[in-house]
């Protein structure tokens, strides 16, 4: 029985480290559609539906604005940018995984922090290649 465990702890966790990988390249349109939705509704009077509807609107046009730009500019310098600013939220959501993954284990500071640095630059740096593999039109 622990040996099972074991086996679907491992499984679990490397189906999560793939979901991660796979759904790296959304998280700055999530990002900005969480911060949107939050702000109007804290500090407007918009009730819960209507700021849910525009933070969703506006991760849409910042995820169809990227791509756009991405297919449609032949500048090495804009692609690398753009790139750079939409993986840089995959890097965050890498390096906070990776934090949680060590606190799994009895893991020191020191070694955890060094594990979710190099969980940030794997998550961060695949979305910045999937980025930059979209090809100008």
């Amino acid at each position: 029985m622990l040996g099972l465990g074991i086996v679907l702890g491992f499984a679990s966790i490397g189906f999560l480290c793939w979901l991660l990988f796979l759904c790296a390249v959304y998280a700055a349109p999530l990002f900005v559609a969480a911060m949107v939705c939050t702000m109007l509704y804290d500090h407007t009077m918009m009730s819960g539906t209507h700021a849910i509807l525009t933070g969703i609107a506006v991760g849409i046009t910042v995820l169809a604005t990227g791509q756009a730009i991405l297919a449609s500019s032949r500048d090495p310098a804009l692609r690398v940018s753009v790139s750079a600013l939409l993986a840089l939220p995959a890097a965050l959501a890498g390096f906070g995984m990776a934090l949680g993954f060590s606190g799994v284990g009895d893991m020191g500071t020191i070694p955890a922090y060094l594990f979710a640095t190099f969980g940030a630059l794997c998550v961060g740096g695949a979305a910045w290649i999937r980025l930059c593999a979209i090809q100008p039109a």
